[in-house]
């Protein structure tokens, strides 16, 4: 584990594994920046030799899994990024009860179960993938549980992380793949149905029997997920708004150089995260009341790290989920090995701090937020 940790390796955005037609639409729809046409070279090599292997998947296995009823409703985790749902992701999936879309599965959709391509392209994503993700820190590997918001975009446009790899679009993104905007009903069917063939197909690689998701941008969605699954459960997981700015603009700063196609200056990234901050928010406690409250748990970051056992305690009980006692171990053993986390110290201007603080304003009194202690400003 410690060697995979430290692994260098090289991301690459996963439109590797999409349809053709998708990424020939990036080029029409998006501008690519001269400095990344290499990168965007490499992508569509990638794409092509995978071909055969998605078009033997999409014919001859696809069609089970799509007649397939997801039994059990599943579990969405979501909450806006940088606000601990990998950490509730990770720890919860160590209970085999759970399956999940994987890594390589989030960028391979279509290339799970054809023996070959399998292995030749799981192989290449172990071979490549680096130990440790550039934004956080945070382990990989192309077994982990991953978000699938990666792989919605696989055949429509209707997928919010196109915006790593066209950071400009992300307004545009949001409305259209979140909110689904002036989206044609045939093209959401179609987001649907893949979405529900992506969580069959999860379910029978990892396993488990009770789908387990973690998707920032459903957060957003909440409308559309319980007309797709009227008795799916939610963990809406939240943090204080200040440390959300912060840590997302570091994570943007380190990740988004492996993905983008197009370059975007600083003050875009600034106002973006904000935006999008304020629209997820907004939108999720304008819906929230539509979720029974038999179906969601509101819970902090500062809980999950200070006490995560109580916190995984009250979700099972709180789902009536069977099998906590027989979990706890393996629950342990990954806390154990997660150690405890330093807080890095911030430093923000005031003037930004001043804007922060007003354009978030309405989450931090909802969920009785303060600005934090670890941030000075100059």
């Amino acid at each position: 584990m410690s060697k995979n940790k430290s692994k260098p390796g090289i991301l690459f955005p996963p439109a590797v594994g999409y349809n053709l037609g998708i990424l020939v639409s990036f080029i029409i729809n998006h501008k690519i920046s001269l400095r990344y046409v290499p990168r965007t070279i490499m992508i569509f090599i990638i794409n092509f030799i995978n071909l055969p292997f998605r078009i033997y998947e999409r014919l001859f296995i696809n069609p089970k899994y799509k007649r397939a009823k997801i039994e059990e409703p599943p579990i969405f985790i979501i909450g806006h990024w940088r606000s601990g749902t990998t950490y509730l992701h990770s720890l919860l999936s160590k209970d085999s009860k759970f399956g999940y879309v994987s890594t390589y599965q989030s960028v391979f959709p279509d290339t799970l179960f054809v023996t070959l391509g399998r292995m030749l392209f799981k192989g290449f994503t172990t071979l490549l993938i680096p130990g440790r993700r550039p934004g956080d820190n945070v382990s990989l590997h192309p077994s982990y549980p991953q978000e699938e918001e990666f792989a919605l975009g696989v055949k429509t446009p209707l997928c919010f992380y196109y915006m790593w790899m066209f950071p400009r679009a992300i307004r545009g993104l949001y409305n259209s793949s979140i909110r689904f905007s002036n989206v044609d009903a045939s093209m959401l069917k179609d987001w649907e149905q893949d979405y529900k063939l992506l969580i069959n197909k999860a379910l029978k690689n990892t396993g488990g029997n009770i789908y387990l998701s973690k998707n920032p941008p459903n957060t957003g969605r909440i409308k559309q997920l319980k007309k797709m699954f009227p008795n799916a459960k939610f963990i809406h997981i939240h943090r204080n708004p200040i440390d959300v700015y912060m840590s997302t603009k570091n994570f943007y700063k380190r990740m988004m150089p492996h993905l983008q196609l197009q370059s975007i200056s600083e003050e875009e990234i600034v106002n973006s995260i904000i935006d999008i901050y304020k629209n997820t928010m907004q939108d999720f406690i304008a819906c929230r009341n539509e979720i029974s409250s038999d179906n969601l748990i509101e819970v902090s970051y500062a809980d999950l790290e200070k006490k995560p056992m109580e916190l995984i305690e009250k979700i099972y009980e709180s789902f009536e989920i069977e099998g906590f006692k027989n979990a706890k171990p393996v629950f342990k053993d990954f806390i154990k090995g997660m150690g405890v986390y330093k807080k890095n110290k911030h430093y923000i201007s005031d003037e930004l701090l001043k804007r922060i603080t007003s354009e978030f304003g309405f989450a931090m009194k909802e969920y009785g937020y303060n600005i934090p202690d670890n941030l000075e400003t100059f």
